[in-house]
């Protein structure tokens, strides 16, 4: 059944109606709770022949709920998924059972099913992004091999969703600070749960990297004096820490680097404590704030192509940030000076300091 004819069997005033009708009766629904009928009736807006303008936007904002916009960065970021390619082609085969957590657009699956799997089943709770998935799964022709299941991986059966135990857990659910997106608690779970013994995840490691350095964003972040007017304590109420783009000539490492954790993703019971306190060696400069960044191993293979890390140097690339976590106030360092990087974790925030 199209999505057409699934709004006249639900609401069969709108038989006569168009687009704009739709979208509008769709952003009603929405705002009474009816989610999964709303993202039903705007999709079939922007299915019709006529959707123009008004229509294009009021169905767009429902369909747009809640979906991050890193999706569009991700997939241009092509180390990163040469990256997981090679890795994936390491360990899939024919046999292979594979399962993609927080698929998102499905990439990693299609690079799954394309490095040689048998089958993938991929899980991604957010009903909109799934839903597309599912589009895009047909639009490259693999539907009969890859089934995206719109759950959150917690919510995964064996024997419903999954018909056995996983050979390959593929996910790619970090963000900045490596712990954003759930990881931990994720592997924590469906790594005991749904991975056969001795089966494959990718990453199969993740570290959070930091050092001193300089920060040249700083001073834009911070209030001073403004239109005659000292601003200044409105710092007092500024975020901790924030986004630095990696290629950014002007930031500067002060320090060797600190790895404040270390994450084997397929084994959750070595993972150790959650604060630390980790010594660097500096070299001479002004220090204004921690640098941070992460890295992941895809595999342990000792492939240059295994390791994706995004740290900070003229001309990077990546889709991920690396993050400044500003100092009280600006340190000068002498070279060889030797201080510390203080951290404390939770499974899906992290905080960074100047120890001591």
């Amino acid at each position: 059944m199209s999505l057409g004819d699934t709004v006249f069997s639900r609401w069969p005033m709108l038989r006569d109606k168009g687009p704009d009708d739709w979208a509008m009766f769709a952003r009603v629904l929405q705002d009474k709770g009816k989610a999964a009928d709303a993202l039903d009736l705007a999709l079939a807006a922007l299915d019709h022949p006529d959707c123009g303008g008004r229509s294009r936007v009021l169905a767009g904002r429902i369909v747009n709920a809640g979906v991050p916009d890193w999706h569009w960065r991700l997939v241009r970021d092509s180390v990163r998924n040469a990256a997981y390619e090679a890795a994936l082609r390491r360990v899939v085969g024919p046999d292979s059972l594979v399962l993609d957590i927080g698929a998102g657009t499905g990439l990693l699956s299609l690079l799954a099913l394309r490095a040689g799997a048998g089958r993938v089943v991929a899980c991604e709770m957010n009903p909109a992004v799934a839903r597309m998935a599912m589009a895009v799964a047909q639009a490259n022709g693999v539907e009969d091999r890859l089934t995206i299941v719109p759950k959150n991986s917690a919510d995964l059966v064996l024997g419903k969703d999954l018909e056995r135990p996983v050979d390959v857990i593929v996910s790619e659910i970090v963000d900045n600070m490596l712990l954003g997106e759930h990881t931990l608690a994720v592997h924590r779970d469906v790594v005991p749960r749904l991975l056969r013994p001795g089966g494959s995840v990718i990453p199969a490691e993740g570290r959070i990297l930091a050092a001193l350095g300089h920060d040249p964003t700083l001073e834009s972040r911070r209030m001073g004096n403004h239109e005659g007017f000292d601003l200044s304590a409105f710092n007092r109420i500024a975020s901790p820490s924030h986004r630095i783009k990696v290629g950014d000539p002007c930031v500067r490492l002060l320090s060797d680097v600190a790895c404040l954790y270390d994450f084997r993703f397929d084994d959750p019971g070595s993972w150790g404590a959650v604060a630390t306190e980790c010594p660097v060696v500096a070299e001479a400069g002004e220090a204004n704030a921690i640098i941070q960044w992460m890295r992941i191993d895809l595999d342990r293979s000792g492939a240059a192509d295994a390791i994706y890390e995004v740290r900070p140097r003229p001309g990077a690339h990546s889709c991920w940030a690396a993050v400044s976590w500003p100092l009280v106030r600006p340190i000068c360092l002498q070279h060889g000076e030797r201080r510390a990087i203080g951290a404390m974790r939770t499974d899906s925030a992290l905080s960074v300091w100047l120890a001591g």
